[in-house]
């Protein structure tokens, strides 16, 4: 991950970020898909890897004892903390942390994340995951909403390339040339398919209990569980 652009960006974005990101296609309805399997798997404890403005850890709050809020923007974290205490939501604890590096030594009985995993590159993703499996315990699950292909896009260019300009076209920097950061996306496998992630947590130690494919052909869901 670039992380020096990835802060800048969020950092940037913090402010208005709530009604940034509801615009993108599948979002809400990949968030209520996370809350709907986390109530099943019923956590007492959860850590929110790259909470952004605490959305999922807003949601998560009333139905558990404490949710760990982590990211790397402060700014981000600022905003999630003042929307805290305006809500009076006082069992989610914020501070800075990565996906490899979170910042908690409770152990959890879930790790959530919501379009933020696929900044990482994939190796560092691998090692993320190596990670979370430590910080469960037995039984515990990882939610992960997020970017991914639903078909093997190193074999069908074409169809990837398609995806990625509609992602650039929601997400991206609108002061950049749509064709220059689709070139930089191209360098690298972002996001990852389903096929890498289940085999990222398979090689972790992870069961994988369930992947999805959320309302858009590039957001989808998937479920470990820690044996």
């Amino acid at each position: 991950m670039d992380k020096e652009a990835v802060l800048k960006r969020f950092d940037t974005l913090a402010p208005n970020y709530d009604n940034y990101i509801s615009q993108v296609d599948g979002y809400s309805k990949t968030i209520d898909r996370i809350i709907e399997l986390a109530e099943a798997q019923k956590p007492s404890i959860v850590l929110d890897l790259g909470t952004g403005t605490g959305t999922v850890s807003f949601r998560l709050a009333p139905r558990v004892a404490k949710v760990y809020a982590r990211d790397i923007s402060q700014k981000m974290l600022q905003v999630a903390k003042e929307k805290a205490s305006k809500s009076k939501i006082e069992n989610v604890e914020f501070g800075y942390g990565t996906f490899s590096e979170p910042n908690c030594s409770e152990k959890v009985d879930l790790i959530v994340s919501n379009l933020a995993f696929h900044h990482l590159y994939d190796n560092e993703k691998r090692e993320a995951i190596k990670v979370w499996i430590d910080l469960l315990k037995p039984g515990g699950k990882v939610i992960l909403g997020d970017h991914m292909w639903f078909f093997d896009h190193k074999k069908e260019p074409e169809r990837r390339e398609k995806l990625v300009r509609k992602i650039i076209e929601t997400l991206g920097d609108p002061k950049r040339p749509i064709e220059e950061q689709i070139k930089e996306l191209e360098k690298r496998d972002h996001p990852a398919n389903i096929y890498d992630l289940k085999k990222f947590f398979e090689e972790a130690g992870f069961m994988v209990e369930k992947i999805e494919e959320t309302l858009s052909p590039v957001m989808g869901v998937i479920v470990a569980v820690k044996p």
